[in-house]
């Protein structure tokens, strides 16, 4: 039986946290707070183990991880980290998820999951200190990824040069052309 001095959530064991563990914790989150490139929260309530796991998995692929712990916590590594912004003010229990590389494949699994796991929501995101909201992150979620971007631009890029090589080349090929007819026509002395 569990009272008010116990917490359950997916990363916590039926026990009271020491302060110093809570400290551990905080540091922990202020670290990957300070080096990810985008922070998603969202609202992990009435998930199981597993589908908690399986998103993790999925995230990990993506450099990306999947952390859950109380709201207070969170704020004590935001407030660490320089980052303004209160946990507190989103509805639920909440997790984060940190990417430290590309920014829309972490928004396309944590979306698809809320779609396949009803009562998962993402909440907001932080992405270079400004606060994204849900309809924010459904749209990041709909960009191509990083890789398909720079291979466009690049194809952006090649196009122009692509042209003006095949310009150049076919006046090379049409003088070689000419150059042989007229060679041809003439006796070799």
């Amino acid at each position: 039986m569990m009272n008010k001095y116990f917490h359950r959530s997916l990363s916590d064991r039926f026990f009271m946290r020491t302060k110093i563990e809570k400290q551990k914790i905080v540091e922990e989150l202020a670290d990957k707070l300070s080096r990810n490139t985008i922070t998603f929260f969202t609202d992990f309530r009435g998930i199981s183990v597993a589908d908690s796991n399986m998103l993790r998995r999925h995230l990990r692929k993506q450099n990306a991880e999947y952390t859950v712990a109380k709201k207070t916590l969170f704020d004590r590594a935001l407030e660490r980290s320089g980052i303004q912004f209160k946990s507190k003010n989103l509805e639920g229990e909440i997790g984060i998820a940190v990417a430290y590389g590309d920014q829309v494949a972490p928004a396309k699994t944590l979306v698809k999951f809320a779609r396949d796991h009803e009562s998962f929501k993402v909440l907001a995101a932080l992405l270079a200190g400004r606060v994204l909201s849900t309809k924010e992150i459904v749209a990041l979620a709909k960009l191509p990824s990083r890789e398909v971007l720079l291979a466009q631009v690049l194809g952006a890029m090649q196009a122009p040069i692509r042209g003006l090589a095949v310009v150049l080349q076919a006046n090379i090929r049409n003088l070689a052309i000419i150059l042989n007819k007229i060679k041809d026509n003439r006796p070799i002395t």
